[in-house]
């Protein structure tokens, strides 16, 4: 028994002691207090590129779909360069603007016995980089019904997409959050997708490079 309750004794002695080491505790504490402070920083500044990311493409959505002229090559040479203005952080951001059309799945035009969207003009933009998207085919569209609104027959919608690479001064993690960058990119490197999507307000948003031949429309 007195071995007992010199041991409770003595357990009790130290969840009761409050003197320590600073040094020790420092030390133990020190490297997760710095990894925060960093993950901090770096999220905090990806968020804040995927912000602008998402402005820039809202923006640019919102300009075409005020359009009532027919768009053409110099028109989206003069959108892309509006998008490396406003992502800074990438000097060759890709964009790929898109004009789709839906169609009913009870509408006569419609081939399908589905609802879907018809790709009725796509352009890409990367600015000399890497050039890794291609133009929006129909079938690519159809893959993205399900995260495109509905909308009645024959109406049109304006899609546009970019992809921003970003990469962080430290490696923590944010690829957990946002894809990677390459295969053989380095694992701090990361892209970040944005897609947003806007009906056009006056028109139908055509594409030709020779605006004053009607016939060479593409709408």
């Amino acid at each position: 028994m007195e071995l007992k309750a010199r041991l409770r004794a003595a357990l009790y002695r130290l969840w009761r002691q409050e003197d320590g080491t600073l040094t020790i505790e420092f030390l133990i504490l020190a490297p997760i207090m710095f990894w925060t402070f960093l993950a901090t920083l770096a999220y905090f500044d990806a968020y804040r590129a995927e912000a602008i990311s998402e402005k820039a493409a809202i923006t640019i959505a919102d300009v075409m779909s005020r359009e009532t002229n027919a768009v053409s090559d110099t028109y989206l040479d003069g959108v892309y360069g509006l998008l490396k203005f406003l992502t800074y952080s990438d000097a060759n951001p890709e964009m790929r603007v898109s004009v789709l059309r839906y169609h009913d799945k009870d509408s006569e035009t419609n081939e399908t016995s589905d609802d879907h969207f018809h790709v009725v003009w796509s352009e890409t933009r990367n600015g000399g980089g890497s050039g890794v998207q291609s133009s929006l085919t129909t079938s690519d569209s159809r893959a993205m019904t399900a995260n495109l609104p509905t909308m009645g027959n024959e109406d049109r919608l304006i899609l546009v997409e970019t992809w921003t690479h970003y990469s962080s001064a430290y490696n923590l993690g944010l690829r957990n959050v946002w894809g990677g960058n390459s295969g053989d990119g380095e694992i701090k490197d990361i892209v970040m997708q944005t897609y947003v999507f806007n009906a056009p307000r006056f028109g139908q948003t055509c594409f030709s490079n020779t605006p004053a031949d009607v016939d060479s429309r593409n709408c």
